[in-house]
């Protein structure tokens, strides 16, 4: 076991590494009314479609990743949610682009609960049965997010910045594309994606180190042994927008608008990665963050309400800005935006609200690491793209307001793509 002390942070990190590859990061909390939450997650998510293991090329339906999620709950005597509620531990999975997460959160039963957790991923019960009924429950879930016009307006605004970019479509899939997920291709994925090397455990909160340590000496002996990583493909992508303006009229309350800045990926190492996203969430905060000069201004003359953001989406080789607002007067705002976001807003990017900001940033860290599920969510995140979380808090010190004015330059003349819902 390796630990690691953060004197900055008062935390302290125990590392067990398994010689499968698999890694385990405790992050404990000496109080006992600290619940014990445990996050596996493994970096595989809804962009990982195309792929490459031992020099032949596999490719998958849209939504596969998050089809495998559902499937892995599957057991031969039941779900295994119903095990979680009887042992009174809260468990629950996400997909995302980049990545899917097993959790709990549990004050009691930990160690049965972990034993439990790492079963279920270790003998997964996939047959075409269970794969096709399956489909019907995806396809409820995907038919109610269809329900959202705001879902429907993202997906679509991706589907015009991208022309191959799986980004385009949504986590889920669509209702066409989990039609071709079959048994053979979730159990594919999941032999080159979901083995031990591309697994990571973060648990956090009350724990019992002596307990944990001599389980997972105890799991090594009887636990899966591959360890590779299998190669995710990405198709090229251009430059510019696949449609530039799409005005659509709809029965809707009020007009809705998004604007897509399409950004260039660049080749970076994780923390210049992790600096440029941040650098960029700076950015997008200092000219249209709830406590600008631009944001109040519009409120006050009415032509946005409480329902308007501008956020960055950084993902594996897709970069994008997203503006989101409704509005009575969408044609006049959609003018004021363009021209504050291409032109006069430099001028909002000043010393001492950068300052100002960067305190606040630093603040909304601190506090993420007092949450233990936002906490172990974004140490795997970070650890996942190669860097660490008690890193995140000197890289935000690296950045200056000249980095801040080049990423509004680099936005300013990256290609835009506009869409409208026009009430009826």
């Amino acid at each position: 076991m390796i630990q690691k002390d953060y004197p900055d942070f008062n935390e302290h990190v125990y590392i067990i590494k398994l010689k499968n590859g698999m890694q385990i990061h405790i992050l404990p909390k000496d109080d006992p009314y600290y619940s014990t939450y445990v996050e596996l997650s493994i970096p595989y998510g809804a962009l990982n479609l195309s792929y490459k293991v031992d020099n032949a090329i596999f490719d998958s339906p849209y939504g596969t990743a998050h089809f495998l999620e559902h499937k892995v709950f599957a057991m031969p005597d039941g779900d295994a949610f119903q095990v979680f509620s009887k042992m009174g531990v809260d468990a629950n999975a996400m997909t995302s682009y980049n990545q899917t997460s097993y959790l709990f959160n549990a004050t009691k039963n930990v160690m049965e609960a972990l034993d439990f957790l790492l079963h279920m991923i270790d003998t997964p019960f996939i047959n075409k049965e269970n794969v096709e009924s399956e489909k019907h429950i995806i396809g409820e879930e995907l038919k109610m997010y269809l329900d959202d016009p705001n879902v429907v307006m993202h997906n679509e605004l991706m589907e015009q910045l991208y022309f191959n970019h799986p980004i385009r479509y949504d986590i889920g899939g669509t209702l066409d594309s989990i039609q071709e997920i079959d048994e053979k291709v979730l159990n594919h994925v999941y032999e080159s994606f979901y083995q031990p090397s591309n697994r990571l455990i973060v648990i956090a909160g009350h724990v019992d180190i002596k307990a944990l340590k001599t389980y997972f000496k105890n799991y090594e002996h009887h636990a899966p042994q591959k360890a590779w990583k299998p190669i995710t493909l990405y198709p090229k992508e251009p430059k510019r927008v696949r449609t530039r303006k799409c005005v659509v009229t709809k029965e809707l309350g009020i007009n809705k608008l998004m604007i897509g800045f399409k950004l260039q990926p660049k080749h970076m190492t994780a923390r210049q990665r992790v600096k440029r996203e941040m650098t960029m969430t700076i950015m997008t905060n200092l000219l249209l963050g709830n406590s600008s000069s631009m944001y109040e201004m519009l409120l006050e003359k009415g032509l946005i309400n409480m329902n308007f953001s501008l956020s960055t989406q950084f993902e594996n080789r897709a970069e994008s800005l997203i503006l989101y607002a409704e509005s009575k007067k969408i044609y006049t705002l959609k003018r004021l935006l363009i021209d504050f976001l291409t032109k006069e807003g430099i001028d909002a990017l000043t010393e001492d609200a950068f300052t100002r900001y960067q305190k606040v940033y630093l603040g909304q860290i601190v506090y993420a690491l007092n949450q233990l599920e936002y906490k172990a969510y974004l140490y795997g995140k970070y650890h996942h793209l190669g860097t660490n979380l008690f890193d995140v808090v000197d890289i935000l010190k690296e950045i200056t307001l000249e980095d801040v004015r080049d990423a509004f330059h680099e936005m300013s003349v990256s290609p835009q793509s506009l869409l409208i819902y026009k009430k009826a």
